[in-house]
């Protein structure tokens, strides 16, 4: 099967990620694929040959063009594109030469989701929606009226070793320079205000009052207005010595190994790929009751959910997980079986490949 997979840019994020391991798993299983972005990515990728056809302000006429002469050049016999624009410009191209149309839809703002004069002709052009979680799938299925047998739902995928052992813990600790006796709570992710940082750095000065001995460690970039209101909440809180601001990781695997809990807040998460990512590393989550999030993270089972903006029920979690290491063992241990046999890279492949040939068998006459 020859398959152009099409992104609109290359930055970092989870869609990234997704994306590059998608084009891999598909080549790893003797799929023909071509990486296509429609921006030069500004990141470090995996993949070397990733063709970038740069998209201009405003209709670009030029790239129906140029991806016509790609989909005809490689013998392209179905197309994957991952959010809107992609799909606008892949979508056209692709009901106009008879070659079936595949959209993955990533995006957080849920604005996205609503009727609009581009998600109607993403509707016409498009042979299957694919969500990245069950509550967006519900979402894009109500506001844009699809019919059911032209939706499904692929769960992101993260790599899967072997579940972390105390030896293995105690090292990596050693080399991050972490107290081995410290309880330590992760944070990663962007520092804007849709994540929740500010929630995690309120219930940590709450659990504290109730004789938390936690550190919070949060990792990720923001602007410096983000960066600064941060910084400002906790020396008003007086944690000064209680939070640190890891900055960007080029580490995470590891800093996911070390901590004691993973904990992220978000306001909002399409998906929520850090969660699966900590689940491999067999940590007990502590998340909002938000987007994809449910579908990974069970509540009381492989973590605890907690209404989002709610810093008193993030304390009361960390306190419990604090307090009781064999319940967090435990969860731990759950969240990585659920991860191993459900969010691994391969299950995230084989379900995008079940539906790219269910695709090719419908077109074939």
């Amino acid at each position: 099967m020859g398959i152009l997979e099409v992104v609109q840019s290359l930055d970092k994020g989870g869609r990234t990620v997704r994306f590059c391991d998608t084009v891999e798993g598909l080549r790893s299983q003797g799929q023909t694929v071509t990486a296509v972005s429609l921006k030069a990515p500004t990141v470090n990728i995996k993949l070397d040959d990733v063709v970038v056809l740069p998209r201009k302000e405003g209709l670009n006429w030029r790239l129906f063009f140029q991806l016509a002469r790609l989909i005809r050049k490689r013998r392209i016999s179905l197309i994957h594109a991952h959010c809107e624009l992609s799909q606008f410009y892949a979508g056209v191209v692709g009901r106009l030469l008879g070659v079936p149309v595949v959209g993955t839809f990533h995006r957080s703002d849920v604005s996205r989701y609503r009727p609009s004069a581009l998600n109607w002709v993403l509707k016409r052009c498009l042979s299957r929606f694919i969500a990245v979680s069950s509550e967006r799938m519900a979402l894009i299925q109500s506001q844009l009226d699809l019919p059911p047998d032209q939706c499904a739902v692929v769960h992101g995928g993260t790599a899967v070793g072997p579940e972390p052992d105390g030896e293995q813990i105690s090292a990596i600790r050693q080399q991050l320079s972490l107290n081995q006796d410290q309880f330590v709570i992760l944070s990663l992710g962007h520092l804007g205000a849709i994540k929740g940082h500010q929630d995690s750095i309120q219930a940590l000065a709450l659990a504290i009052e109730r004789g938390s001995c936690a550190h919070l460690y949060i990792a990720g970039e923001g602007s410096s207005e983000e960066q600064q209101r941060l910084l400002e909440l906790t020396s008003v809180l007086g944690l000064n010595t209680r939070v640190s601001f890891l900055g960007q990781l080029n580490n995470a695997p590891q800093w996911l190994t070390a901590c004691d809990i993973f904990l992220l807040p978000s306001r909002e998460e399409a998906f929520g790929l850090v969660f699966i990512e900590a689940g491999a590393k067999a940590k007990p989550v502590i998340a909002t009751h938000v987007g994809g999030i449910p579908d990974i993270v069970m509540d009381q089972q492989t973590g605890i959910l907690v209404p989002p903006a709610s810093p008193e029920r993030i304390a009361e979690a960390i306190v419990k997980l604090e307090n009781d290491a064999e319940l967090c063992q435990r969860l731990g241990a759950a969240a990585y079986q659920r991860v191993a046999t459900r969010f691994s890279r391969q299950h995230m492949v084989s379900n995008y490949l079940e539906q790219f040939q269910q695709l090719q068998h419908e077109a074939t006459p």
